[in-house]
Parts: structure tokens; C-alpha cells; sequence
């Protein structure tokens, strides 16, 4: 079973009643650009999903969730299967000046994953799987999406090696994530 990101907590009312803490100047993004946005890759305009990614596990967030608000929402949410759409829709939102902001496990506490000029968020997730181990070197290669716990199981279960990486939020915290902020695990020093 693959990890998915954990909520770090409800909202106090109805959905639709929610506003944004910050409100930066954005330009609306065009039907055209959306429609070219869902030919690369699965996305979602859905209230949901925007609200779902426009936080991670800052407290202040979560103070202001209690309050019927989110930081910030995104336009849409991409969910790329391949590194060749992550690309793909790089591009395009270069080509058009949108904003990108990349989300994986969504565990940071200091609200890096927040898309403060709305645009797109680019969900990682379902970039997983371990796609190549030398067991001599013990280099492996991982997909950003991968969760910890996922990634553990695969090593151990089937090469006897171990990730000897634990930071706090190692359960709901992805790869991608740990090298984009250059985490640091509790037992780091010991595996070095």
C-alpha cells in the first residue's frame, strides 16, 4: 500500500466559505491554458483539491484553517505520472508566465509548500517507486514522490539495506522533499 499526504487538520466550516490569508496580485489563467494543462497530465481545478494544496503542516496555517482560511490557493493541481509531463508542464507555464509550485508529502512547518502567487502546483506524488538499487554502493534511485516508510519497506524487504535517513516526519514526508530542503534525519550522524 503507498503512503498518501496526511491533512495536518480539518477546516472549521464549509469549503466554499473559505478565504485566502495572503492575496498576491495573480492573472487569471485562461481555458485555453487549462485545457492544454489536462492534455499533459491529470489535474484539478475541484475547490478541494486547491484548498488541500495551499497549506502543509505550519502551525500559523493550521491556526488560521480553525478561522475558515487557507494561505493561499492554487489555480489548479497537476498530478504527472512521468518526468516527461513534469517537464511537459514546466513548459507550458513558462510559455504563459504561471507561477509553479512544487508539493510532494506536504510535512514541512514552515509553509514552503504554499503557491503564494496562486498559478500551479505540481503534485509529486504520484512519482513513487524505487527504480534502481546497487546493492554494492548502496546508491539508489527513487522516484520524488516515494514516502519514507514506502521506501524503507522496499529496500529492506528486498535488498537488506535500510534508508538510514529519519527526519521527524519521516512517515508523511517524501524523497523529493528531504533532498528539495536538504533534511537532515534524526540518526543522520550515525548513518552519515
Amino acid at each position: 500500500m503507498t503512503i498518501r499526504p496526511t491533512s495536518p487538520i480539518e477546516f472549521s466550516s464549509e469549503l466554499s466559505g473559505l478565504r485566502d490569508r495572503y492575496l498576491t496580485i495573480t492573472k487569471p489563467l485562461t481555458s485555453e491554458f487549462l485545457s492544454q494543462l489536462d492534455q499533459l497530465c491529470p489535474s484539478s481545478t475541484k475547490l478541494e483539491d486547491r484548498i488541500e494544496h495551499s497549506r502543509d503542516w505550519w502551525p500559523l496555517a493550521m491556526h488560521w484553517s480553525l478561522n475558515a482560511m487557507t494561505p493561499r490557493r492554487p489555480d489548479v493541481v497537476c498530478r504527472p505520472v512521468t518526468t516527461k509531463q513534469v517537464s511537459n508542464v514546466i513548459a507550458l507555464c513558462a510559455k504563459n508566465s504561471v507561477p509553479v509550485t512544487v508539493s510532494g508529502g506536504r510535512s514541512g512547518v514552515c509553509g514552503a509548500a504554499i503557491p503564494l502567487f496562486a498559478g500551479v502546483v505540481i503534485d509529486t506524488t504520484s512519482l513513487t517507486g524505487v527504480v534502481q538499487v546497487d546493492e554494492v554502493s548502496g546508491l539508489v534511485e527513487v522516484l520524488p514522490g516515494t514516502f519514507g516508510p514506502d521506501l524503507e519497506n522496499v529496500l529492506r524487504d528486498k535488498y537488506g539495506l535500510s534508508v538510514g535517513h529519519f527526519p521527524q516526519s519521516f512517515d508523511i514526508s517524501t524523497v523529493g522533499g528531504w533532498i528539495g530542503s536538504r533534511g537532515a534525519g534524526q540518526f543522520s550522524p550515525r548513518y552519515g
